[in-house]
Formats: C-alpha cells, sequence, structure tokens
C-alpha cells in the first residue's frame, strides 16, 4: 500500500504524449571535453540516518519520508530534489533505483528548471519505460542547451525540446505513481557529471630567429610565449618579440 504522503508526493516529470520507438543513448557528459563529477551519494550511513542535508533539500528542515537502509540504500517514500543546481551547458544526471512501474519513465528520476517548476516545452515519447521491482535499474537525464533526454538503462525513453534555456536544473527523486503502478522507490547512487568544454588548442609557433624575414599576422614564440606579428619586417639581433611591442602582439 501506498502511503498518504507517497500518494501527495510532487510528481516532477514531464507529461508523456505519444512518439517514437526506442533508441539507444549515447551519455551526454561522454561526447567530449572533460568529464567532471559535481555531486555524487552512495547513501552510505547508519540504518534509520536522514540524507544528507548537505547534499538534499529535506523540505526546509522537516523530516521527509526518506531513509538509508545501513547497506549504501536510500529507502523513499517521498520526492527528494538536490539541494543544489547545475547551470552547466551539457551534463548527465543518473540514479541506480529499484521500482515497479507499468511506464513513466521520466517519473522516477525528475527535472525542475530555474524556477523550480517542470521544464515547458516540447514532449517526444522514445521507448517504454516500464519495468518490474525485482531489480535496480539505470535513469539518467543528459542535458544540453536545447535538449534534455530521459534513458532507462542506456535507452532513450523521453525527449525534451524546452521553451529557452530553463537552466539551472535541480534534479528530483520520485517515488510518485502519478496515475501509474508504484510500490516506493529505493535508491542505490545519484551521480551529476558536467561536461568541460576540452580547451582550444593554440597555434604551434615557430620559435623567433634574427635575420628571419616576417609578415603581418604570423605567430612565433619566444620561452613558451607565443606573439603575432604586427608588422612585415625582417628580425635583427635584439628585435626578439618581448623587447619589441610595436612589432609583436602576445597572444
Amino acid at each position: 500500500m501506498l502511503s498518504g504522503s507517497l500518494r501527495r508526493a510532487l510528481a516532477a516529470a514531464v507529461v508523456v504524449v505519444s512518439g517514437a520507438a526506442a533508441v539507444t543513448v549515447t551519455p551526454t557528459a561522454a561526447v567530449a571535453g572533460t568529464n567532471r563529477v559535481v555531486f555524487r551519494d552512495d547513501f552510505s550511513g547508519d540504518r534509520g540516518d536522514a540524507p544528507d542535508a548537505g547534499r538534499w533539500d529535506n523540505g526546509g528542515g522537516r523530516r521527509t519520508s526518506a531513509w538509508l537502509d545501513g547497506d549504501g540504500n536510500l529507502l523513499l517514500g517521498s520526492a527528494l530534489r538536490t539541494g543544489k543546481t547545475f547551470g552547466q551547458a551539457y551534463g548527465r544526471a543518473e540514479a541506480r533505483i529499484l521500482v515497479d512501474r507499468e511506464d513513466g519513465g521520466g517519473r522516477p528520476l525528475g527535472v525542475l528548471d530555474g524556477t523550480g517548476r517542470t521544464p515547458d516545452g516540447h514532449v517526444e515519447v522514445l521507448g517504454s519505460g516500464r519495468v518490474d521491482g525485482d531489480d535496480f535499474h539505470t535513469y539518467a537525464i543528459d542535458w544540453t542547451p536545447t535538449t534534455l533526454t530521459w534513458s532507462l538503462d542506456g535507452h532513450a525513453v523521453l525527449r525534451l525540446t524546452p521553451e529557452g534555456d530553463t537552466r539551472p536544473y535541480t534534479f528530483v527523486l520520485n517515488p510518485s505513481s502519478g496515475g501509474y503502478r508504484s510500490s516506493g522507490m529505493v535508491v542505490e547512487a545519484v551521480t551529476v557529471t558536467v561536461r568541460e568544454a576540452a580547451p582550444i588548442a593554440s597555434k604551434s609557433a615557430p620559435a623567433w630567429r634574427p635575420f628571419t624575414a616576417y609578415r603581418s599576422g604570423d605567430l612565433v614564440s619566444q620561452r613558451n610565449v607565443v606573439y603575432r606579428v604586427r608588422e612585415p619586417h625582417t628580425s635583427l639581433p635584439g628585435w626578439d618579440p618581448s623587447l619589441v611591442p610595436a612589432l609583436f602582439l602576445k597572444v
């Protein structure tokens, strides 16, 4: 039986509409650049402890229906949201969750926008979110500046194209049935990874040399510093870039 608090829990996921067949998701945070974990909770702690207040919003200090089982799991009877928001352009929120659901793959791991509401936009259903309560499954949300894509065990189930930039995001663990069958939730771990763009490689530049004809725009290096030639000239000893700023611009 679901508790009254569970039935009244926040439904923090987008509305499901008809859509196409399931597709496989490549995690956004793994496509390019440098990945950085900015949030992680594996729910270590003593049996009966509340979730870490430094990581989770517990409703303004009041105790929610959420506690640790002492074996590295969170037992959840009401919605619980991350205490911090995530404004990076690219990232991935991922949770290992055991829950019994007939459908609604976007519900167990939900998202709120910068106003604290469910983001508005165009919704596409890409696959089924049906699971049984016999094992843990990996729920994830990959976000970019233009889309949020929910996946279940690596297969996309839902895509939202928001109306404009809806960041920063808050992520929500949500056992609420929302009209579907659910018998509560057990969470093994939650991780948020962001993708930081790879630094742009600087152009290679040959070492500066005297008695060399340089053209405007040429690049030269001296003591690991790169300079751009301002004016065409033939270099002479003593005209090295660090001493003749009229001829060389540090880049």
